[in-house]
């Protein structure tokens, strides 16, 4: 057994560990339940484009389906679950499966199909909308009419507000939070909670 050791690397007591809690499954579930959400509607978005502007990707039904079931948890034996289970018995509801280099939905779509898809859509909808006349803007151009061809020194930023910034996992905190912080963080959170009026 002695020579399945020889390269285990010894644990980091810096290097934080995700214990796989009930909160982090929570957590997990929530951003599977929107990343399905998200990608019905842009399902429906494309259905308004003409037929040769059309885009397709594999499965896109089974995340239809999951969406369904998802959004409709409580209709135990309801139309989605049934076609799903009939259609794509391999598939698992809230089901995420993965490897160190990709992730599927369901156990059955990889993440991977899903982000190559999403631009093909955008440029069909940006194509269809041009071609109607329309003005389509760049996601980071500035709302201000005018204000992107002044001559503004080089180093504006343009964000967009959900993008997370990364965090190297050697500058992770590992320390308790000191208990007279997570003191005032308690009443402040006490004091927000007594001035909700319909809780």
């Amino acid at each position: 057994m002695e020579q399945y050791d020889n390269d285990y690397e010894l644990f980091d007591s810096r290097r934080p560990v995700k214990v796989p809690t009930p909160a982090l499954l929570m957590q997990a579930m929530t951003e599977l339940d929107l990343l399905i959400v998200a990608i019905r509607n842009v399902l429906r978005a494309q259905v308004r484009l003409p037929d040769q502007l059309k885009t397709s990707m594999a499965d896109d039904d089974v995340l239809e389906l999951l969406r369904n079931v998802a959004e409709h948890w409580d209709e135990d034996g309801g139309r989605s679950i049934n076609t799903l289970t009939e259609k794509h018995p391999d598939v698992l509801v809230d089901g995420v499966s993965f490897t160190n280099k990709e992730i599927w939905i369901g156990g059955k779509v990889p993440l991977s199909r899903i982000r190559a898809w999403l631009p093909r859509v955008h440029h069909a909808l940006v194509s269809s909308l041009e071609y109607a006349g329309e003005l389509v803007r760049d996601d980071m151009a500035s709302l201000v009419a005018g204000d992107d061809a002044l001559s503004w020194p080089p180093g504006r930023l343009r964000y967009r507000y959900w993008r997370l910034p990364v965090v190297d996992v050697k500058d992770w905190p590992t320390t308790e939070m000191p208990p007279e912080v997570a003191h005032l963080i308690q009443e402040r959170f006490r004091g927000l909670r007594e001035r909700d009026v319909a809780d």
